[in-house]
C-alpha cells in the first residue's frame, strides 16, 4: 500500500483510471507512479503485469536494440522502467517467469546472450540485473533451466568482455547451494568452462577479455578453496590446460597474458602450501602446477632480468626506471613458491639464484615499496621458518648481511648530500635486521655467522643502534601512561585553588556545606515567617501543606509522584561552598519550595556582591 492509501488519504491516481478502460504498455510506463503503485502492489496493475504478453514485452525493451531513429522513450525511459519493475520486490512476478507455460519468458531475457559481441553496455546492465534478481530468488528453478541449455556457456565465454556479464556468471559459478553444488559442477565440466576460459589468454584478445577471464578462475579457485576434489579444479590443474596456460603467458614476454595468467597460478599455488616445511617431498611428486613452474624458473627468470627502456619521475628523486607490474607480479610469484614451503623447491631456487635475484631487485630500486613489502614478508617467512638450512644460505650464499651493511652505508652518504633522502628500503631493512638480531641466541649456525661479520657488528653497533634508539623514544618525551610530573601537579592543585578563592568556593572545610544548607533553610524560614504576617488565608494553607509534605518526607526517603510541590535538593549558589567528596555519600536534607520560590532560584545572580535570600 501507498503512504496516501495506508493514511486514509486515498485519491483515484491515473494508473487506476487507466487500468478501468482500454490502455497500452507503453500508457502505463509514461505515468509517473507506475514504479510506486508497483512496488505497493497495486492489484489491478500487478495482474496485467504479469500476464505472458507484458512481461514479454517488458523484456524486449531491455534485450532489443531500438531501430535507428527512435525517440528517447524507447531508447532510455522503456529499457530503464523495464528493468526496474522486472526487478522489483514483486514476487508475483517472479514467479510467474517460471510457470510451466511461461517458459518462454526466460528464452527471452537468457537470448540476449544470442546476439553478437559487442552487446549494447546499457542493455547488457539491464539484462544481467533482471537475470540475477531472479537467480536470487529462484536459484534452483534458474539453474534448472540453464543445465536444460546446451549452449548458454558458450554464449557466456563469447560475452566474457562484458563487465555486466561477467557479473551475472560469476554469481551462477559461486551458487553454493550444497544440493545443487554437485551437478553444477559436472554441468560446467561438460560444458568445457574451464578450458574455453584458459583458451581466452591468447595475447591476441582484448584486455577486457584477459582480466575478466583471469577474474573467473580465481573465483573458481577460491570458491573450490575447502574441496580437495573439484572437478573444476582436476581441469584446470591438468598437465594439458596448464601447459597451454604456460606457452600463453612466456610466448608474448611482459605482456597482458603474463600480468594475468600468472594471478591465476598464484592462487593455484596457493592450494598446495604446507603448514610446516615438507622436508621428505622430492620433485617429481610436487603437484602439477609446483612442477610446471619449477620447469619454467629460467624463462621467469629471464623475463625478470629483462632490461626497460620505460622512465619515471619522481619527486625529489628525478628520472629513474621503474620496476614495473608485469615484474612485480613475477616477483609476487616466487615469494608463494617459498611460502609452499618445500625443502625441495627452497633447493631449487636457491641453486637458480632466484632468492639472490630478488634481493638484486630490492637493493636496485630504492623507491617500490610494493617491492619491498613482498620481499621483507619473504626474508621474514624463511627467517621464522623450520628450515635452518635456508637461513643460513641466505646469510651467506646470498650474502644478505653484506648488502644490508653496504645499503646503509649508501643510505648515509645520500643523506650527507645536499636535500639527500633517506632511501625508501630503509625502514624494511630495520625490520629485518632486527629479526636476523634475534635469531641468533636460539641458532648457533647463524650466531657465529653473525659474530665473525665485522661489516655487520659495525652496522649493528652503529646505524642501527642509532636508528632503535631514535625509534624506542617516546613521543613528546615521555609516554601516556607513564606521566607524572610533581611540578605539574602541583601547579595544577594551585590553580584549582585559585579558581575555587575567586568564587568562595572551599576545597577544604567539609563543614561548610552543611552550613550553607542550614543558612539557606534559615533563610527560607524567615522569609516564610515575614510572609506570614501579611499573607491571606491561602497561604496560611499552603505553609501547613508544605509542612505536612515535610514531615512526611522526613518519615519516608521515597517521593510520592502525586504531590504538587517541587522537591529539590539545596541549590548551591556562587557564594556556597563546593560539596566534599566525603559528604557526597549522604544525601542532603530536601528542602521543599512552592513554584514562585523555585523561579527565584532559577534568576541570574550577580556574584560580584554578597548573595541576598530570594524573596517572593
Amino acid at each position: 500500500m501507498s503512504f496516501w492509501k495506508t493514511f486514509g488519504f486515498h485519491t483515484v491516481s491515473q494508473i487506476d483510471t487507466l487500468l478501468e478502460g482500454e490502455f497500452t504498455l507503453e500508457q502505463l510506463l509514461d505515468e509517473e507512479e507506475i514504479l510506486q503503485e508497483t512496488k505497493s502492489q497495486n492489484k489491478k496493475l500487478i495482474g496485467f503485469l504479469t500476464i505472458q504478453d507484458t512481461l514479454r514485452k517488458l523484456l524486449f525493451y531491455i534485450t532489443k536494440e531500438p531501430v535507428d531513429g527512435s525517440d528517447n522513450k524507447r531508447r532510455l525511459k522503456y529499457p530503464l522502467l523495464s528493468c526496474e519493475i522486472l526487478s522489483s520486490e514483486v514476487f508475483a512476478i517472479f514467479d510467474a517467469f517460471y510457470q510451466p507455460d511461461n517458459r518462454v519468458l526466460l528464452d527471452d531475457l537468457y537470448g540476449f546472450l544470442e546476439q553478437d559481441a559487442p552487446l549494447n553496455p546499457l542493455l547488457a546492465s539491464y539484462t544481467s540485473r533482471v537475470a540475477a534478481v531472479l537467480f536470487q530468488k529462484k536459484p534452483a528453478e534458474t539453474m534448472l533451466y540453464l543445465k536444460e541449455k546446451d549452449h548458454i556457456i558458450p554464449q557466456f565465454i563469447k560475452h566474457l568482455g562484458n563487465a555486466s556479464i561477467m557479473d551475472l556468471l560469476l554469481k551462477i559459478i559461486g551458487h553454493d547451494d550444497a544440493a545443487e553444488n554437485a551437478t553444477t559442477l559436472e554441468w560446467l565440466c561438460k560444458s568445457q568452462f574451464i578450458s574455453s576460459l584458459v583458451h581466452k589468454f591468447e595475447p591476441s584478445l582484448p584486455v577486457e577479455v584477459l582480466e575478466n577471464a583471469s577474474q573467473a578462475l580465481v573465483d573458481i579457485i577460491s570458491v573450490s578453496a575447502n574441496s580437495t576434489n573439484s572437478p573444476l579444479i582436476a581441469q584446470l590443474e591438468s598437465e594439458e590446460l596448464l601447459q597451454v596456460l604456460f606457452n600463453y603467458m612466456l610466448s608474448s614476454g611482459l605482456n597482458q597474458p603474463l600480468l594475468h595468467g600468472v594471478t591465476v597460478l598464484i592462487e593455484l599455488l596457493r592450494r598446495h602450501r604446507r603448514e610446516r616445511n615438507d622436508d621428505l617431498a622430492q620433485l617429481e611428486e610436487l603437484a602439477t602446477p609446483l612442477k610446471l613452474t619449477l620447469a619454467n624458473l629460467d624463462k621467469f627468470l629471464a623475463l625478470l632480468n629483462q632490461p626497460s627502456d620505460a622512465t619515471v619521475t619522481l619527486p625529489g628523486v628525478g628520472t629513474i626506471p621503474p620496476l614495473g607490474f608485469h615484474k612485480l607480479k613475477i616477483v609476487d610469484l616466487f615469494s608463494m613458491l617459498v611460502h609452499s614451503n618445500f625443502k625441495c623447491i627452497d633447493d631449487e631456487l636457491v641453486k637458480k639464484n632466484v632468492i639472490s635475484t630478488l634481493l638484486d631487485l630490492f637493493f636496485s630500486y630504492h623507491w617500490n615499496n610494493f617491492l619491498h613489502s613482498t620481499v621483507e614478508h619473504m626474508i621474514q617467512f624463511i627467517l621464522q621458518g623450520q628450515n635452518e638450512d635456508l637461513k643460513v644460505k641466505l646469510l651467506t650464499d646470498c650474502n644478505l648481511l653484506g648488502r644490508i651493511s653496504a645499503a646503509s652505508r649508501g643510505n648515509d652518504e645520500d643523506c650527507s648530500k645536499p636535500k639527500g633522502l633517506r632511501r625508501g628500503y630503509m625502514g624494511f631493512l630495520t625490520l629485518i635486521s632486527q629479526s636476523i638480531i634475534n635469531l641468533g641466541p636460539s641458532n648457533p649456525a647463524v650466531e657465529q655467522i653473525l659474530a665473525n661479520d665485522e661489516q655487520w657488528q659495525k652496522y649493528v653497533k652503529g646505524a642501527l643502534a642509532a636508528v632503535r634508539e631514535k625509534e624506542s623514544r617516546t613521543l613528546g618525551g615521555y609516554a601516556p601512561n607513564e606521566f607524572h610530573d610533581e611540578d605539574l601537579d602541583d601547579d595544577f592543585e594551585q590553580g584549582a585553588q585559585d579558581f575555587m578563592n575567586k568564587r568562595n568556593f572551599s576545597l577544604d572545610d567539609d563543614d561548610d556545606d552543611a552550613d550553607e544548607v542550614d543558612h539557606l533553610e534559615d533563610d527560607d524560614d524567615d522569609d516564610d515567617d515575614d510572609d506570614n504576617e501579611d499573607s491571606d488565608d491561602d497561604s496560611d494553607e499552603g505553609a501547613e501543606l508544605a509542612a505536612q509534605v515535610q514531615e512526611k518526607m522526613q518519615a519516608s526517603p521515597t517521593t510520592d509522584p502525586d504531590d504538587d510541590e517541587l522537591e529539590i535538593p539545596p541549590m548551591r549558589t556562587a557564594s556556597s561552598p563546593a560539596a566534599p567528596v566525603e559528604a557526597a555519600a549522604q544525601p542532603p536534607t530536601p528542602v521543599v519550595l512552592d513554584f514562585a520560590q523555585f523561579d527565584a532560584f532559577l534568576e541570574p545572580m550577580d556574584t560580584s556582591k554578597p548573595e541576598q535570600p530570594p524573596t517572593q
